[in-house]
Parts: C-alpha cells; sequence; structure tokens
C-alpha cells in the first residue's frame, strides 16, 4: 500500500508545472522571427549568397581588366561580363532580402490570419507541452531541435521546419529569468542571441 502511495506521490511531483506562457502572435513577432532566422539561425545560406557575389564581381573584375587579350575585345568583355556581374547583385539581394509577413498567404495555409492564434506552452521538469488551436505537442527536451532566444522572444524549435514563437513576457507561471536558466540546463542546442 505504501508503494501505491509513493508512486503516485512520485509521479505527481514529475508533473508538476515549472512554468508556463501564453504568447499571442503578432505581425511584428512573425517579422521578427523572419529575420532573426535569415541572419541568425540559417546564417550559412546568407553568408554563401555573399560569398557568391564577392566572387563573382572579383572574376567580373578580373576579365574587365583583361579585354585586351580577347579576339574581340571589349565587345566579348561586356558580354561575359554582364550576366556575371546581374548574377552577383542576385546574390546581394537575396543575402538582405528578408521574408515578410503575408496576411493572404498565411490564410491559405492556416486557414485564417495566425496573428489571431494564441500558443500556451507549459514546461514540465522533463518536457514541454505546446497546445494551440491544431493540437497538442508534447516533447522531451532531448527531442526539441533547438531552442534560439531573441531580444523578446524564444524561437522553439520542435523539428528543424516546425517553430513555435514563445513572447518573454507572458510567463504565467514563473518568469522569464529564472525560465532562462531553467531552459539553458534542459536543452543541448541552446543558442542565445
Amino acid at each position: 500500500m505504501k508503494a501505491v502511495i509513493n508512486n503516485e506521490t512520485n509521479s505527481a511531483k514529475k508533473e508538476e508545472i515549472k512554468y508556463e506562457n501564453i504568447s499571442k502572435l503578432s505581425e511584428e513577432s512573425v517579422n521578427k522571427f523572419y529575420k532573426y532566422y535569415k541572419f541568425k539561425v540559417n546564417r550559412l545560406e546568407f553568408l554563401s549568397s555573399i560569398l557568391c557575389s564577392v566572387v563573382l564581381i572579383l572574376l567580373a573584375v578580373y576579365y574587365l581588366m583583361r579585354w585586351d587579350r580577347y579576339f574581340l575585345g571589349l565587345i566579348a568583355n561586356i558580354l561575359i561580363n554582364v550576366p556575371i556581374i546581374l548574377l552577383a547583385i542576385y546574390f546581394v539581394i537575396n543575402a538582405f532580402q528578408v521574408q515578410k509577413y503575408d496576411k493572404k498567404k498565411m490564410n491559405k495555409i492556416y486557414g485564417e490570419d495566425i496573428t489571431k492564434l494564441s500558443d500556451e506552452y507549459i514546461f514540465y521538469e522533463d518536457k514541454i507541452v505546446i497546445t494551440n488551436k491544431y493540437g497538442e505537442t508534447e516533447r522531451p527536451y532531448n527531442y526539441l531541435w533547438a531552442i534560439y532566444e531573441a531580444k523578446n522572444y524564444y524561437y522553439i524549435f520542435s523539428k528543424k521546419d516546425v517553430i513555435n514563437i514563445m513572447r518573454k513576457d507572458s510567463f504565467i507561471k514563473g518568469n522569464e529569468k529564472e525560465f532562462h536558466n531553467f531552459i539553458k540546463k534542459k536543452v543541448k542546442k541552446f543558442y542565445k542571441r
């Protein structure tokens, strides 16, 4: 009889809510995520675009300096350099272009404006439970892909392409400072700013 009571007490302790947060999305929070993702999370794509544009510009300058060695000279040089320079410009634009919140596109994907939705985050000792209109996701911390911390948000990646945006100022239970220390210990891939 004591063993049964102890097991029930232990399971109740394990299920104690450590932190709770209800975050409502906004157009601003989605746009900030896109910018953060482009320059911090997906940094390799950004850097490779810049590198490609630099290489192409150097190649164009090299060909410009050697125009007298071509059979048709300057005309051949222009025909070679214009596409190279245009491609370099494309890579620079692509590197700095940040996706923006598109209400029509979100309506097609989700059937409604996502800025009207809210997510509830409940953090237990051994798992996170995220609940929203579409259902409930429960994951142990070691199965999260990563958590990124920005100035006003935590970006919780359940998988590389499944992201939840949690506001730092929306804690119902606990506070952001304590949560920061808690989640940093629980998640292997924790990135700060």
